[in-house]
């Protein structure tokens, strides 16, 4: 049967959504700091898609990795995160890594002029190190990352952010295709 998501169309028949194609996204942040809350806002939006079985939309905060180190067989893990690099406010930036680079992350986080820094950078690396460890890392991982404007005390995302939103919500529901599809 058809599933709609977004504007495009995933055939979720067949799918068995047992142990394979399992898909994460990890929506990180803390919606007390306005832009820090950006990939848990992006997790909520989600939530309210009807997605393939074998995709989970996790809001993890911001002890959400925690939640990457107690799923395994993953083929796919997306995560949403603030991301500061120095670039005007609502830059989206995206980093996709095969199983076994997870080295590279290190790298990717520190290459700008000024290197890109989410709150949540360290505990990422960490847990995809471990999960490497165990054999229970994603074959794929996707990191969008928003350069937020601000990161004090409020609730709402700042215009930028906002106007963001929905283009980064269709990134990942491309992801989520993609991974269904088998691309």
């Amino acid at each position: 049967m058809p599933v709609k998501i977004g504007t495009s169309l995933v055939v979720s028949s067949g799918n068995s959504c047992g142990k394979s194609g399992r898909v994460l996204v990890l929506g990180l942040g803390n919606v007390l700091l306005k832009d820090e809350g950006v990939g848990v806002h992006v997790a909520g939006q989600l939530q309210k898609q009807v997605l393939p079985c074998n995709v989970e939309v996790v809001d993890g905060g911001t002890a959400g990795l925690d939640v990457l180190l107690s799923r395994q067989g993953l083929d796919k893990l997306v995560v949403i995160d603030a991301m500061r690099a120095g670039k005007k406010p609502g830059t989206i930036y995206k980093t996709r890594l095969k199983a076994g680079e997870e080295d590279r992350l290190t790298q990717i986080f520190s290459e700008a002029e000024q290197p890109k820094i989410s709150l949540h950078q360290v505990g990422l690396l960490d847990a995809l190190s471990v999960a490497e460890k165990m054999n229970h890392a994603p074959e794929e991982i996707v990191i969008i990352g928003v350069e937020p404007k601000e990161m004090d005390c409020g609730l709402e995302l700042t215009e930028p952010v906002k106007q963001r939103l929905a283009e980064i919500v269709n990134m990942v529901l491309e992801e989520i295709k993609d991974a269904v599809h088998g691309r």
